[in-house]
């Protein structure tokens, strides 16, 4: 893995899943979610991450390609 997609990666998806007071799964959001472009990768996994010390939420979404 490139150094930079690692430093990205462990800054915006790792440090944030550690920091989360809560992780919540997304799962079956039905046609009316996916996007136009929706079917373009076949599985995707969404994931809300809370950090109320952060006041954040943050959404992730992966493939699975």
């Amino acid at each position: 893995m490139p150094t930079e997609l690692e430093a990205d990666l462990q800054r915006e998806v790792f440090a944030r899943l550690a920091a989360a007071d809560g992780v919540y799964y997304l799962s079956e959001l039905g046609d009316e979610a996916i996007h136009d472009w929706g079917r373009v990768h076949d599985y995707f996994h969404e994931f809300v991450l809370l950090d109320r010390s952060a006041g954040r939420i943050t959404l992730i979404v992966a493939a699975d390609d």
